[in-house]
């Protein structure tokens, strides 16, 4: 397995500094996996996350779609929702919407 490198930026202009992070692995392939939709509850993220699913459920065939909304898109996931995440899902795709 190669090493990925990857720079955050930070939109302030504030130097985040050097910070290792740990990346999770990645699946060879999606095929039965389980997906997890995470809703940052704008108007219509619902909508572009549930045709995007769609369209990889074609392709994948997700042994299961897994469907949370953030109480508030200005603040992260509460602990909770992220915890059903990582107990339901194998992949997530987090959408945003307006």
């Amino acid at each position: 397995m190669s090493l990925q490198s990857i720079s955050l930026v930070d939109p302030t202009g504030a130097d985040p500094g050097m910070t290792s992070l740990n990346l999770s692995p990645r699946p060879v392939d999606l095929k039965g996996k389980r997906l997890g939709l995470l809703d940052n509850s704008k108007a219509n993220s619902d909508i572009i996350l549930n045709a995007i699913a769609e369209v990889l459920n074609q392709q994948y065939e997700f042994a299961d779609i897994f469907y949370v909304q953030k109480h508030s898109a200005c603040l992260p996931p509460v602990p909770e929702i992220l915890a059903d995440l990582h107990r339901n899902c194998d992949v997530v795709i987090a959408g945003v919407g307006d």
